[in-house]
């Protein structure tokens, strides 16, 4: 069985045939890479989605540097996981049996910081939803994470997402 880290390169190689091959015909103009979500679980999670933080670095910068990327040459776009509501979260959890933390604001953001450090570091774009959303919410750097259960409900985040993550 493959670890998940393998399981999500594996999954995203097999919902995109196309992006495998080098010198596949049909060439992207953007490529937007969506990774992290999940990833960020915590390692005791019941899902067993967990990468740990540097692996989960990797594997974006094992995206980037993919000879069909790299033959395609397309704009690239790093999308960073979106903030979490834990109580919206822990309350999707008990309504599925789940009663286990799985997240914690506080890791998420490690993955989303993560995310732009690799953006940086490739000089490709980011869409930093995490920061946009918790713009929304008013939250500013320093202060105890909007979403964390260290500070009360936001009614912000409580719209921006439906399950507590998306």
């Amino acid at each position: 069985m493959p670890t998940p880290d393998q399981a999500h390169l594996r999954f995203m190689v097999r919902r995109s045939p196309e992006l495998v091959t080098s010198d596949c015909s049909l060439t992207r103009a953007v490529q937007a890479i969506f990774f992290g979500a999940n990833d960020a679980c915590l390692p005791s999670s019941p899902t067993k989605h967990h990468v740990p933080l540097d692996r989960y670095k990797q594997n974006l910068r094992d995206i980037l540097l993919h000879a069909s990327v790299v033959a395609q040459n397309p704009r690239l776009i790093l999308i960073t996981p979106p903030p979490i509501d834990e109580y919206k979260l822990e309350e999707h959890g008990l309504a599925v049996g789940i009663n286990e933390v799985m997240r914690t604001a506080e890791h998420t953001k490690q993955y989303a910081d993560a995310c732009r450090e690799v953006g940086l570091e490739f000089d490709v774009a980011v869409l930093d939803i995490w920061s946009i959303l918790m713009a929304k919410t008013g939250w500013r750097e320093g202060e105890t994470l909007i979403g964390s259960k260290k500070v009360g409900r936001s009614s912000v985040l409580d719209r921006l997402l439906v399950d507590g993550q998306y």
